[in-house]
């Protein structure tokens, strides 16, 4: 196999100019936000609530397209074809948005919390039950900001030493660096706004190679069932998987049929659970719920860009492979080569250094939500939470910037020791993650859930996917229902061997938030209580029923929507007809049973003002 450096040329002066004067354009805006993130930490975290929603929305869609995953998944798409989308239900295709489209952004929005560890207090209390999945849900959610952070910066480093005469080490140090500079200069504030120039970035890069990529599919054969969406693996393909690490793939290409209903789980999961993280900060810093609820809808309609892109980037591949083009050997000894490969060769100066300043700005997107996000559950739920209560704003937000610093430097040690990204992103997707998905699912669902099942199911889930992926290195078909498993056991038996959640809190909670399931004894006891009238809880129930007839239409919206575009890159006009027809049917569905039911502002406001006045400990109205 060739080496990396004799596969690919180096960068045009023009390039550089265009990456540099990028990276200098963020930081400046990071420095020019940072005293609007000094105020506080509502402000540093939430950019007060101030940001509108089509920022935030641009801010989600540019965090969920990263590098790194976008090398996997131009490889699994490259290997497999339609199979490789598949294959991205593990996480690259987000589809868990639609989801949270639906249900959990207005239900974290209706939370007024700044974190989702600080959640936990609204829906077990702040006794000692509250208290424990409180500090378990904090320490959850660092660990896997310190995946990301991990998974960041070994993509970034592996990504730019093809086209830059330094280490790995050194180019994620650069990377890191600047990324840093401005999240601890203007945190939200300055993560959102450096967003918002980044996807512009993304978009035109976005747009160059999915032309590029239409006008070339003509001249490359794509292989036999490229475009057919199945739960077989066509033979053949996954070659170039196979010989990059056949022992992490040919279990999946095996067992690809249980693998997808695998990966379609881990989705419902997290959709209906809620993701944690950088994600759900983007729903608390809304203004209003229904802001939370359009940002995300504008999230799923800025992915199709990155997926006409990967489109794009794979036609490119099969056109270099098919024409023995340089670095054709690389690509067919490792998929993962297909991006920097086809940047290194097919792009002219100017447009290369484009090209890859969109992709560090995906890769920084990332990393800086990740980061701010990360720093939030140190400061707000673990030094004001317990160790400094009483601290000052100007304290918090010194300590913030402390904790993001922290963060980094383990990050960028621990990635050091990272063999590839695959390994850290199934990890992080299908391993920890997947062990938090449950107790996360059932807070919404299980009234009589409290919080002692939840610290213990995310204890256990995250312990168990520690030692079956990381440890023990069992494939996916073994892993994941072990990890569920033990995850379910974990919360159910921690649930009913423990006291419930007071009945109170409770009814405090399905007032103010309005969760899916059984919860008619505690709607009855918020009426009793004062904290809703009988027909606030028939709003409830209908609400609920309207939100589960909206995700009927919002789940085949979001995966069709996706697949046709992905459809007419590939010229695959009889699948574009299909996947189109039914994106549009769902549309309309969507319009009619959730858009046109959204709260209006005044509605919002009037809401947010009630529990405000209420606040954490009132008691009923």
């Amino acid at each position: 196999m060739e080496p990396p450096t004799s596969a690919l040329p180096t960068l045009a002066t023009i390039d550089l100019v265009i990456i540099a004067a990028s990276l200098v354009l963020v930081v400046a805006i990071g420095f020019f936000l940072s005293g609007a993130a000094s105020r506080g930490i509502d402000d540093y975290f939430l950019g007060g609530k101030k940001i509108p929603w089509w920022m935030l929305g641009i801010s989600t869609a540019a965090s969920n397209f990263d590098m790194a995953g976008t090398m996997i998944i131009v490889a699994v798409v490259f290997a497999l074809g339609f199979q490789g989308f598949l294959v991205e239900l593990r996480g690259g295709v987000g589809l868990s948005l639609a989801f949270i489209l639906v249900f959990v952004s207005k239900w974290l929005r209706r939370s007024r919390v700044m974190t989702s560890a600080e959640w936990m207090k609204l829906r077990f209390g702040t006794a000692r039950q509250g208290q424990t999945a409180h500090i378990l849900s904090a320490v959850a959610n660092i660990v896997l900001s310190l995946g990301m952070i991990i998974y960041f910066a070994k993509g970034a480093g592996k990504f730019l030493t093809h086209f830059l005469p330094f280490s790995e080490l050194t180019c994620t140090a650069v990377m890191v660096g600047i990324g840093l500079f401005y999240t601890l200069a203007a945190g939200l504030y300055g993560v959102v706004f450096t967003d918002v120039f980044q996807m512009i970035v993304l978009v035109l890069t976005a747009l160059f190679i999915s032309v590029k990529g239409f006008a070339l599919v003509e001249q490359v054969t794509l292989p036999q069932g490229f475009v057919t969406l199945g739960v077989t693996v066509p033979e053949g393909a996954g070659a170039a998987l196979l010989a990059k690490d056949a022992a992490a793939w040919e279990p999946v290409l095996t067992m690809f049929g249980a693998c997808v209903a695998m990966w379609f789980a881990r989705t419902f999961l997290e959709g209906l659970g809620g993701v944690g993280g950088y994600t759900d900060q983007r729903f608390f810093a809304a203004r209003n719920e229904r802001e939370a609820s359009l940002l995300t809808l504008e999230s799923i309609l800025l992915s199709v860009f990155r997926w006409t892109l990967i489109a794009g980037l794979v036609i490119m591949g099969y056109a270099l492979v098919q024409t023995n083009g340089p670095g054709a050997a690389l690509i067919a000894g490792d998929a993962e080569q297909v991006l920097p490969v086809v940047l290194g060769h097919y792009l002219p100066a100017g447009f290369r250094g484009l090209v890859i300043a969109g992709l560090i700005a995906a890769a920084m997107s990332t990393f800086d939500s990740t980061l701010n996000a990360g720093a939030a559950y140190v400061v707000r739920d673990l030094y004001q939470g317990y160790l400094r209560p009483q601290a000052s704003e100007r304290q918090l937000v010194r300590v913030s910037r402390l904790a993001t610093i922290v963060l980094c430097v383990l990050g960028i040690g621990f990635a050091a020791i990272v063999p590839n990204i695959n390994q850290i992103w199934g990890l992080i997707t299908m391993g920890i993650g997947a062990g938090m998905f449950v107790p996360l699912f059932l807070r919404w669902l299980w009234p009589r859930f409290n919080g002692y099942g939840f610290a213990l199911g995310t204890g256990g889930g995250m312990l168990a996917a520690l030692i079956v992926d990381a440890g023990l290195g069992w494939p996916l078909v073994a892993s994941f229902p072990t990890v569920i498993g033990v995850a379910v056991l974990a919360s159910v038996g921690g649930t009913l061997l423990s006291a419930p959640t007071p009945t109170a809190v409770l009814a405090r909670f399905y007032a103010q938030v309005n969760p899916w399931g059984p919860w008619r004894r505690i709607a009855a006891a918020a009426v009793a209580a004062g904290w809703m009238g009988e027909a606030e809880v028939r709003d409830h129930r209908r609400e609920v029923s309207r939100g589960l007839l909206a995700l009927v239409c919002a789940v085949p919206f979001q995966f069709c929507i996706l697949l046709a575009a992905m459809s007419v890159m590939f010229h695959a006009w009889t699948q574009a007809a299909a996947y189109g027809a039914v994106t549009l049917v769902a549309a309309v569905g969507l319009y009619l049973t959730w858009f046109r039911h959204l709260k209006d502002e005044r509605r919002c406001a009037a809401d947010d003002q009630r529990f405000a006045d209420l606040g954490d400990e009132a008691g009923p109205r």
